[in-house]
Protein backbone atom coordinates (compact mmCIF):
# COMPACT_ATOMS: atom_id res chain seq x y z
CA UNK A 1 0.00 0.00 0.00
CA UNK A 2 2.74 2.73 0.70
CA UNK A 3 4.74 1.61 -2.24
CA UNK A 4 1.63 2.45 -4.48
CA UNK A 5 0.92 5.90 -2.42
CA UNK A 6 5.05 6.96 -2.64
CA UNK A 7 4.40 5.69 -6.80
CA UNK A 8 0.88 7.89 -7.10
CA UNK A 9 2.94 11.02 -5.22
CA UNK A 10 6.03 10.48 -7.36
CA UNK A 11 3.67 10.44 -10.69
CA UNK A 12 1.74 13.53 -9.63
CA UNK A 13 5.01 15.70 -8.82
CA UNK A 14 5.92 14.98 -12.60
CA UNK A 15 3.16 16.25 -13.96
CA UNK A 16 3.70 19.16 -11.96
CA UNK A 17 7.42 19.77 -13.10
CA UNK A 18 6.38 18.59 -16.75
CA UNK A 19 3.41 21.27 -16.36
CA UNK A 20 6.35 23.91 -14.89
CA UNK A 21 8.87 22.88 -17.83
CA UNK A 22 6.45 24.18 -20.49
CA UNK A 23 4.49 27.58 -19.32
CA UNK A 24 4.46 31.21 -19.74
CA UNK A 25 7.46 31.95 -17.73
CA UNK A 26 9.56 28.86 -18.36
CA UNK A 27 12.64 30.02 -17.16
CA UNK A 28 11.46 30.85 -13.34
CA UNK A 29 9.44 27.34 -13.77
CA UNK A 30 13.05 25.57 -14.96
CA UNK A 31 14.88 26.66 -12.32
CA UNK A 32 12.08 25.66 -9.87
CA UNK A 33 11.41 22.35 -10.86
CA UNK A 34 14.59 20.91 -8.86
CA UNK A 35 13.52 22.74 -5.55
CA UNK A 36 9.89 21.83 -5.68
CA UNK A 37 10.59 18.31 -5.76
CA UNK A 38 10.90 19.09 -1.75
CA UNK A 39 7.49 19.79 -1.82
CA UNK A 40 6.30 15.85 -2.84
CA UNK A 41 5.49 14.83 0.24
CA UNK A 42 3.02 18.05 0.70
CA UNK A 43 0.59 16.54 -1.75
CA UNK A 44 -1.01 14.17 0.45
CA UNK A 45 -2.51 17.12 2.38
CA UNK A 46 -2.80 19.75 0.30
CA UNK A 47 -4.13 17.79 -2.73
CA UNK A 48 -8.29 18.54 -3.43
CA UNK A 49 -9.08 14.72 -2.35
CA UNK A 50 -6.30 14.67 0.45
CA UNK A 51 -7.41 13.17 3.47
CA UNK A 52 -4.28 13.93 5.60
CA UNK A 53 -5.29 16.33 8.35
CA UNK A 54 -1.85 18.17 8.56
CA UNK A 55 1.48 18.00 6.98
CA UNK A 56 3.87 15.79 7.11
CA UNK A 57 6.61 16.66 9.36
CA UNK A 58 8.44 15.41 5.95
CA UNK A 59 6.58 18.24 4.22
CA UNK A 60 7.43 21.24 6.23
CA UNK A 61 11.31 20.18 5.91
CA UNK A 62 10.55 20.11 2.29
CA UNK A 63 8.65 23.17 2.44
CA UNK A 64 11.36 25.18 4.93
CA UNK A 65 13.71 24.20 1.99
CA UNK A 66 11.83 25.75 -0.77
CA UNK A 67 11.28 27.99 0.68
CA UNK A 68 14.88 28.92 2.02
CA UNK A 69 16.09 28.01 -1.65
CA UNK A 70 14.26 30.92 -3.63
CA UNK A 71 10.74 32.31 -2.56
CA UNK A 72 10.24 32.83 -6.11
CA UNK A 73 8.83 29.09 -6.65
CA UNK A 74 6.68 29.21 -4.50
CA UNK A 75 5.42 32.00 -6.35
CA UNK A 76 5.72 29.70 -9.53
CA UNK A 77 3.87 26.93 -7.57
CA UNK A 78 0.99 29.43 -6.74
CA UNK A 79 0.58 30.96 -9.76
CA UNK A 80 -0.07 27.45 -11.56
CA UNK A 81 -2.01 26.14 -9.11
CA UNK A 82 -5.05 25.87 -11.78
CA UNK A 83 -2.66 24.60 -14.86
CA UNK A 84 -4.95 21.98 -16.20
CA UNK A 85 -1.96 20.24 -17.96
CA UNK A 86 -0.55 20.04 -14.06
CA UNK A 87 -3.18 16.83 -13.54
CA UNK A 88 -3.96 17.40 -10.14
CA UNK A 89 -6.19 19.55 -8.26
CA UNK A 90 -5.08 21.76 -5.45
CA UNK A 91 -7.16 22.49 -1.95
CA UNK A 92 -6.12 26.14 -2.66
CA UNK A 93 -6.98 26.83 1.29
CA UNK A 94 -4.46 23.84 2.62
CA UNK A 95 -1.70 25.07 0.28
CA UNK A 96 -1.88 28.68 1.17
CA UNK A 97 -2.00 27.73 4.81
CA UNK A 98 0.45 25.32 4.31
CA UNK A 99 2.87 28.60 6.33
CA UNK A 100 0.89 28.22 9.07
CA UNK A 101 0.56 24.61 9.70
CA UNK A 102 4.41 24.22 9.00
CA UNK A 103 5.02 26.98 11.60
CA UNK A 104 6.76 28.91 8.72
CA UNK A 105 6.94 32.45 8.75
CA UNK A 106 6.23 32.84 5.01
CA UNK A 107 3.60 34.72 2.75
CA UNK A 108 2.34 34.66 -0.45
CA UNK A 109 1.39 37.71 -0.76
CA UNK A 110 4.52 39.20 -2.13
CA UNK A 111 3.86 36.94 -5.36
CA UNK A 112 3.53 39.07 -8.34
CA UNK A 113 -0.32 38.54 -9.36
CA UNK A 114 0.58 38.41 -13.10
Amino acid sequence: MAARRSGAVVAALMAVLVGLAGADFAADRAECADKLMGLATCLTYVQLAATARSPTPDCCSGFRQVLGASKKCLCVLVKDRDEPTLGIKFNVTRAMNLPSACNIPATFSDCPST
